[in-house]
């Protein structure tokens, strides 16, 4: 059964965007930093347990960017800005394994499109932005 996921979308203030890159055997690609939600746990604080965890910082919602939609499910990405902790410092779970390839990296947000980066539907908008955008519908594979 598939899990509803959230995610953050962050940028700095040198046009760059947080994200995670995986290194698994034979592929290597980039994802929101977010997570599937816990049972008991809304989506809200699942984007800002995730931040913590995979990112190593605090974090403030700022409203939702993007639902998208992903093996039938809607999965929020929000806007965030962070107001604690030390970028690349993140403890969880995601780091225990050392095959699991996780590490948190800033990319330049022209640079987008020349990365695999989950969702590809949600890159688009964010490369071809000039505001930030709320609450918008898309649909990945």
């Amino acid at each position: 059964m598939p899990i509803q996921r959230s995610a953050i979308i962050l940028i700095n203030e040198a046009d760059e965007v947080a994200l995670i890159r995986r290194d698994k055997p034979g592929e290597t690609y980039y994802v929101f930093p977010g997570g599937g939600r816990e049972a008991g746990a809304t989506l809200e604080e699942t984007a800002i347990r995730e931040a913590h965890e995979e990112l190593g910082v605090d974090v403030e919602l700022e409203g939702v960017a993007a639902n998208v939609h992903f093996n039938g499910l809607e999965n929020p990405y929000y806007w965030a800005k962070i107001t604690g902790g030390v970028f690349g410092t993140g403890t969880g779970e995601e780091f225990e394994d050392e095959s699991s390839g996780y590490t948190p990296l800033w990319i330049k947000r022209e640079a987008l499109t020349d990365l695999p980066i989950r969702p590809t539907s949600l890159v688009q908008e964010l490369t071809k932005m000039t505001d930030r955008f709320y609450n918008i519908e898309l649909k990945d594979n």
